[in-house]
């Protein structure tokens, strides 16, 4: 049985995760199999909403990996739904300012640590109507907030100050936009806001969560300190996949 994400998060040990937007219990079961820690399951980017998302966690849950929730937006119903549904952590995207910080966190938490709706009978309360489980729930379930622009950059120190939080998500790609050197995650200014980010949210006892497309980049967050890398898209891991397969073949021909 897998420990509580908010209790995982919180070893040396890192976490490895892919992003997935295939709308597939096939792609999560295979994801599992591989040997990843977690799937994140993006309804940001994904073809599919609330009512396609219990099949997947389900999924990841039976093959024994973290079903973690890219919600589409800052939303009090999405972020809710998404945990009602069995998500064992929530990835909240677009955050920069404090304000918006605190409106993440407060809908994950039940009273008095937030204000997410209430109700015990839904999947991850096993449908038990258990008065305890809203504690528990609050104890388990990780909130993890996307930093990906200037605001968020410039706003950091308030950001992770806030109660309740369990860790930030740096994505390059978009910082890489708001920095001006777009789609360079590579470059040099975007590497050192990264840097330091990580540093700052380590220091504060956080998780740090990097978004890397590929194994080079993924090997070398985890040296820079990150606690949770998520190594590309499943879409895109299965187009190589297969690119490679067909140009082998056809070599041979």
């Amino acid at each position: 049985m897998l420990r509580p994400l908010r209790e995982r998060l919180r070893d040396e040990a890192p976490l490895l995760a892919i992003f997935s937007i295939m709308r597939s219990v096939e792609a999560v079961e295979i994801i599992a199999l591989a040997g990843f820690d977690a799937v994140i399951l993006d309804m940001e980017h994904g073809p599919y909403g609330i009512d396609e998302l219990g099949g997947l966690i389900l999924a990841a849950r039976a093959r024994g990996i973290y079903p973690i929730v890219r919600v589409a937006r800052n939303e009090a119903s999405l972020i809710g739904a998404a945990l009602d549904a069995g998500a064992a952590g929530i990835l909240v995207p677009q955050i920069g300012t404090v304000a918006e910080a605190r409106m993440a966190v407060s809908a994950a938490r039940f009273a008095p640590d937030g204000a997410r709706g209430a109700n015990s009978w839904v999947r991850a309360a096993d449908y038990g109507g258990a008065p305890d489980w809203f504690g528990r729930a609050n104890a388990e379930a990780a909130i993890i907030l996307m930093i990906e622009g200037k605001a968020g950059l410039a706003n950091l120190a308030e950001i992770i100050a806030v109660p309740g939080l369990d860790g930030v998500f740096l994505g390059p790609v978009d910082l890489s936009h708001a920095l001006g050197v777009p789609g360079q995650i590579d470059h040099p200014s975007v590497l050192d806001r990264m840097r330091a980010v990580i540093a700052e949210a380590r220091m504060r006892g956080l998780s740090a969560a990097v978004f890397a497309p590929g194994i080079a980049g993924a090997r070398g967050w985890l040296a820079e300190g990150a606690t949770l890398v998520a190594v590309g898209v499943e879409t895109g891991h299965l187009r190589s996949a297969l690119l490679q397969v067909n140009a082998a073949v056809r070599a041979l021909a």
